[in-house]
């Protein structure tokens, strides 16, 4: 991992998972970070992640803005802007309170916009992770996820709320 210099504008640091690197497991930060190789597992930052265009990552992220213009497959938790450019590839679920993407993007996937409240809720969570907590025992993770599964529409206890909407067992 590359530390870059602060950038005097936000007072922190960024981090780089360079190129031709391959990452399992959990990564837990503050700060934002930039992934320029393939990793495998959960992300968590509080700030902003970056997936490169020469990079897959398969697994769950949870940040509070993400931009894809690489590969992506998993669950995506953001609080705030989804951004998907280039030819990006996303499968799988995504949480997010605001998605913007371009036209030659693949996205196969389930997009969900919880509201403010949800959002808010999850926001104050992050605002309190405990950096020396490990991601993988960390209660929080659990906490954010349960919060975006179960604050949207298509949740279970939710689907029968609205009448047009018709179950695929069923005949129309």
């Amino acid at each position: 991992m590359i530390i870059t210099k602060p950038n005097l504008m936000e007072n922190s640091y960024t981090i780089l998972i360079p190129e031709d690197t391959i990452i399992e497991g959990f990564i837990k930060t503050k700060k934002s970070f930039k992934i320029k190789s393939n990793f495998h597992g959960t992300l968590l930052s509080l700030e902003k992640i970056t997936i490169d265009e020469t990079s897959k990552v398969i697994g769950d992220i949870v940040c509070s803005e993400l931009v894809i213009s690489g590969g992506f497959e998993g669950n995506i938790y953001c609080t705030g802007k989804l951004t998907v450019i280039g030819k990006s590839t996303i499968k799988g679920h995504v949480f997010t309170k605001l998605f913007q993407n371009e036209s030659d993007c693949d996205l196969n996937c389930f997009i969900q916009i919880p509201n403010n409240a949800v959002i808010n809720s999850i926001q104050d969570i992050l605002m309190n992770i405990d950096a020396a907590t490990k991601l993988s025992t960390d209660g929080n993770l659990k906490k954010i996820v349960t919060l975006f599964q179960e604050n949207v529409f298509t949740a279970g206890k939710n689907q029968n709320h609205n009448p047009a909407i018709v179950p695929i067992d069923e005949p129309a």
